[in-house]
């Protein structure tokens, strides 16, 4: 008796290591195969990865990573900025204030690109500035920073507390964007000098793409993807 007994027990352990195995393999399995799968959104791809800042410029004072969410508050720095520059552009991404404390959100784009992370240049820069949900805009070129006249849509979204989907598309041949936010085009801009690459007051240039943090509030930012020169002159988050 004693050895059957001993015989159950090894076969129940051996039957529990081939479990485990199965299980970790299943594990591994799906691992992997998350990592393959494609990006939500055809043609872009994720340029922040919820971890770190590879890819980006961030100064540690202003910028951290909270819950796979770029975070900009106080410090000495208003912008987290992409490492390379883009022209034609299209850029899907998550964003929200936490808290508000009379704040906005922001995107910047076809601006200088600075040569302080920890002070970034904004001000007289040439920078275009889109403010989701609500859909404002922000003209930064000299001689002084200015609302941007655009056309407007469809009425934006005003409770900046919660998490909204932003979309936008940008041809600097064109000097034109288009932006929706949850599904929904917002806004569209034209820019009155799209050729022009040299005066300051008017021109517009490749460059890169920022994450404004504005004031006293914090801005948050998560599930970034971008898609270089695209194909379509189409919104993929609109239905």
């Amino acid at each position: 008796m004693k050895f059957a007994g001993n015989w159950a027990v090894a076969i129940l352990l051996g039957c529990g290591a081939i479990l485990s195995s199965r299980a970790a393999d299943g594990v591994a399995t799906a691992s992997t195969d998350a990592k393959r799968l494609p990006p939500p959104y055809p043609g872009c791809v994720k340029i922040f990865n919820g971890e770190n800042f590879d890819g980006w410029e961030a100064d540690p004072s202003t910028w951290s990573i909270t819950n796979g969410a770029m975070r900009g508050v106080a410090g000495t720095s208003r912008l987290a900025y992409t490492k390379k520059d883009y022209g034609n552009f299209r850029l899907i991404f998550t964003a929200r204030m936490n808290p508000v404390n009379r704040d906005h959100l922001g995107i910047l784009f076809w601006g200088d690109r600075p040569t302080n992370s920890a002070k970034p240049k904004i001000d007289n820069a040439g920078w275009i500035q889109f403010m989701p949900p609500h859909g404002a805009m922000w003209d930064y070129h000299p001689p002084k920073h200015r609302n941007l006249p655009h056309e407007t849509l469809a009425p934006g979204l005003r409770d900046f507390t919660q998490w909204y989907t932003t979309e936008m598309l940008c041809n600097i041949e064109k000097g034109t964007m288009r932006a929706a936010v949850n599904g929904v085009e917002i806004a569209r801009y034209a820019h009155p000098y799209p050729t022009e690459r040299n005066d300051p007051e008017k021109r517009i240039v490749s460059g890169p793409i920022g994450m404004f943090r504005h004031g006293g509030g914090a801005s948050e930012y998560k599930d970034i993807y971008l898609e270089a020169d695209p194909k379509e002159d189409k919104l993929l988050t609109v239905r």
